[in-house]
């Protein structure tokens, strides 16, 4: 009896080693968090505004093994952030590929802590042309993974002599999702 045991335990083991390989051949989808982030400084002095434009190929926080085996592409929050000590306030927008994403204003220090689309910051409005624009930049990775975006911000703090140090962040979070084989 244990003879014929032992032959079908092997027997089936024999089945699902054949038959169930593929699966590991097929590979599988890994997700992999990379922040899409541009730093505006304020200068120093009476001027109160600030602003700039920046460049990202957007996949340069992936690893390399993950660029070329790009599925599929989403952001999953927006956050707006100061940085440095102001008593003011702070207003501004930030822009993907010249298309308003956001609308942000409040005290400073309301934005010492990141002020957060997911956490619905009433600090923050996002603007659906911009939003539209995002997502067809990071839908174009999955063909394109050398696609760049360009970020840009304008804004004014509330009074001046402005401090050294001061600036503010804009942060996209995005997540891709890359076949691993």
């Amino acid at each position: 009896m244990s003879m014929k045991i032992k032959t079908l335990f092997y027997l089936l083991l024999v089945v699902l080693v054949t038959n169930g390989s593929s699966c590991v051949n097929d590979g599988f989808l890994i997700a992999v968090d990379f922040p899409i982030q541009s730093t505006y400084n304020i200068n120093a002095g009476p001027n109160t505004g600030f602003g700039g434009t920046v460049t990202i190929k957007a996949t340069d926080k992936l690893g390399m093994a993950y660029q070329d085996n790009i599925k599929n592409v989403r952001y999953f929050d927006i956050r707006v952030a100061v940085n440095g000590a102001y008593a003011g306030s702070v207003s501004g927008s930030s822009f993907v590929n010249g298309k308003k994403l956001l609308d942000f204003s409040g005290l400073w220090s309301d934005f010492s802590i990141p002020q957060s689309l997911l956490g619905s910051s009433t600090h923050i409005t996002p603007q659906p042309a911009g939003t539209t624009e995002l997502m067809n930049v990071l839908n174009s990775l999955s063909s394109n993974p050398q696609a760049t975006v360009v970020l840009s911000a304008s804004g004014n703090v509330s009074q001046g002599p402005v401090p050294a140090g001061l600036s503010v962040t804009v942060t996209i979070y995005a997540q891709a999702d890359s076949q691993v084989k």
